[in-house]
């Protein structure tokens, strides 16, 4: 785990079960790290830089499997652009849109990524990925890992699903309070949260200053400066 972002989950104030801290603390390292080790040597390079996107695969034969080595990546649906969650390296991206291709679902959502800081990885196609998987023996690491995402899924939906749009901000600035402060300091918060909940401008506005007026939250340019415990309901 990144030493900055453990260090600010240490720090945090919010004893709730936060979707991006059970994220970092549960992530699976070791069969991340089985399953890039064994990968990286039958990868393509890759190298994004920030905003620069990166899809998943168009059809079969171009889907691909990303290592994600070193950076930040946002998840997002391609319908609607709507960014899911911010990525953090190490990790491997690509497995939900790859099911798909496989098995020949008809529908599903598409993915594609985003690239938040400038990224370096690999990408695999994904008959290669299977292939290697099977010779290679490591399905048993890609279901801890895709088990661990459902658990993060699961909290996930409990802070932005079917809760008022307080709740859904209050969620995403104790994630914003946790990242590392570079990154922290190239968000726009207004525009952070909009694409993650959908939620009026003016709706994200009036929190925010509600928050700023009663000294819970200090914001300089658009970016989070300074963070207390935020009140549980608004």
């Amino acid at each position: 785990m990144n030493l900055e972002i453990l260090a600010n989950i240490e720090n945090c104030t919010d004893d709730s079960l936060h979707s991006f801290i059970f994220n970092q603390k549960s992530k699976p390292l070791a069969a991340l790290a089985n399953v890039l080790q064994k990968l990286i040597p039958h990868g393509t390079p890759l190298s994004l830089e920030v905003g620069e996107v990166f899809p998943l695969g168009m059809n079969k034969e171009e889907q691909k499997i990303v290592i994600l080595d070193e950076g930040i990546t946002s998840f997002c649906h391609a319908k609607s652009q709507r960014q899911l969650c911010a990525i953090f390296a190490p990790t491997l991206l690509g497995l939900i849109d790859s099911y798909a291709r496989t098995y020949e679902v008809s529908e599903w959502p598409h993915h594609y990524l985003v690239a938040e800081t400038r990224c370096k990885g690999y990408s695999i196609l994904l008959a290669d990925f299977i292939r290697l998987s099977d010779e290679l023996n490591l399905w048993h690491d890609i279901a801890r890992i895709l088990a661990q995402r459902l658990m993060v899924m699961s909290a996930r939906e409990q802070e932005l699903v079917g809760v008022d749009s307080y709740l859904k901000v209050r969620a995403l600035l104790i994630e914003i309070s946790i990242y590392p402060d570079a990154y922290r300091q190239q968000i726009n918060i207004m525009s952070f949260i909009q694409r993650r909940t959908g939620l009026s401008k003016s709706r994200i506005m009036k929190i925010l200053s509600e928050l700023k007026k009663g000294g819970y939250i200090s914001i300089d340019n658009g970016k989070l400066v300074d963070m207390k415990k935020l009140p549980a309901a608004y």
